[in-house]
């Protein structure tokens, strides 16, 4: 049944799955959380279309994404690959 769903969700819809974290070092989020979430995106999205998933002000603050395996610093309209572990960096702080 896994099979299954991977082969439709994977190959036919075509989508990739990113994980965004808040600390690039650990790859956690602000609570310690390692890989908290996963998103699944189309294989088209860019790392600005990830920010607005998560928040439509994060996206509008976006300055940048690091790429958080090898420290890459990433513009916003990189597109995402399968299995990106990504930090986007905005303007804001958070509260």
């Amino acid at each position: 049944m896994q099979f299954a769903l991977n082969m439709c969700v994977f190959k036919l819809l075509g989508m990739n799955s990113v994980y965004p974290v808040e600390d690039e070092g650990t790859l956690s989020d602000k609570k310690g959380n390692v890989l908290p979430d996963v998103f699944l995106v189309p294989s088209t999205a860019t790392a600005r279309d990830l920010a607005e998933q998560i928040h439509s002000d994060l996206a509008k603050a976006m300055l940048y994404a690091l790429d958080a395996r090898t420290g890459v610093r990433l513009p916003s309209d990189y597109v995402l690959r399968d299995r990106d572990i990504v930090k986007i960096v905005s303007a804001t702080r958070r509260k």
